[in-house]
């Protein structure tokens, strides 16, 4: 039985599915405002039982998280047994045959989930798994491309359950948000190659390239920036969450430095995703959605809080991450 538990908490480890929620409630945000709407009435979540759709979301979201972690640990086992030896591979927790097979399963997951959502989710779910997969292979190695696909994935993964979405301001958000923690993540770990300044003119003209796209396709052929029916003033709530995150992240890594900054930074990064959701719909009068992300949010963090503790993977004490 403990080897049992020990193999489990290995495995989370290795997805890193503790975080994972922020995705999950990305296409959760996606699936609630699609079912709002009485336009989308010809897209498979429209239609659904509103449980098998947010079913079907969570399938998406964990499967390509869990593809995407721990296809890094599988390409990167070399480097980690240099400079990360308490990873679960070259720790010995998870073997790399079972450490492939869990990547391999978890992009078939991720599929099957999709295609309950659709034809058109699982061309994009397969779409955002080739970002992840070019991400892990040379992205990554290349700062502000390895950015730029991080912002690029997040985006993407948001129109799986909808990939006629025209309110693309929220994608935008979370593309940004990525975006920014990503090359926070990158300076504070102190990762090689580090940022040169030809390589954050790329990143700023990059960000600026994608925003036009992304912003510019919500508004064809008939979308707009901002639903009709809904007042602008809506916009108020997710710059509070903004504002508020700025503030947390600024005391999160004020503290401490280095990895452990870093890591506060992915943690704390990951549950704004989840407020961000929230912020959005109360901005557009949803409040009863709002308030199930928002609890989301809530059981996602403390839930997070509980299985670091039960696995032990930072082999701090408790009030290290608080």
């Amino acid at each position: 039985m403990r080897k049992l538990v020990q193999q489990v908490f290995a495995a989370i480890q290795l997805t890193r599915l503790t975080i994972a929620f922020g995705a999950i409630s990305d296409i959760w945000f996606i699936i609630l405002l699609t079912r709002a709407n009485e336009e989308y009435n010809y897209l498979p979540v429209w239609n659904m039982p509103l449980f098998v759709a947010l079913l079907a979301g969570v399938v998406v979201a964990v499967g390509l998280y869990a593809y995407g972690a721990s296809l890094n640990d599988v390409l990167d086992v070399r480097h980690d047994t240099a400079f990360s030896p308490d990873r679960p591979i070259p720790a010995g927790h998870i073997r790399p045959a079972q450490a492939a097979v869990v990547t391999v399963g978890s992009l078939i997951v991720a599929v099957l989930g999709a295609v309950f959502l659709g034809m058109w989710a699982v061309c994009i779910t397969l779409l955002t798994a080739a970002g992840l997969l070019f991400y892990n292979a040379a992205g990554k190695f290349i700062p502000a491309v390895g950015v730029l696909t991080i912002g690029l994935i997040h985006a993407a993964h948001m129109l799986i359950p909808n990939h006629q979405l025209t309110f693309m301001l929220p994608v935008w958000f979370v593309m940004t948000h990525t975006m920014a923690i990503a090359t926070a993540v990158h300076v504070l770990e102190d990762k090689r190659p580090r940022f040169s300044r030809r390589s954050v003119i790329v990143l700023v003209i990059g960000w600026c390239a994608w925003s036009i796209i992304i912003l510019g396709a919500g508004m064809l052929p008939e979308g707009d920036m901002w639903p009709v029916g809904t007042h602008w003033g809506g916009i108020v709530y997710p710059l509070l969450v903004v504002i508020a995150f700025l503030a947390v992240a600024w005391w999160k890594v004020t503290v401490v430095d280095g990895k452990v900054a870093a890591e506060k930074l992915k943690r704390y990064g990951a549950m704004w995703q989840s407020l961000y959701g929230a912020a959005w719909l109360l901005a557009l009068g949803l409040a009863v959605e709002a308030m199930w992300i928002g609890l989301f949010a809530i059981a996602g963090f403390i839930a997070m809080t509980v299985i670091k503790e039960m696995s032990g993977l930072t082999g701090r004490p408790l009030e290290y991450r608080v």
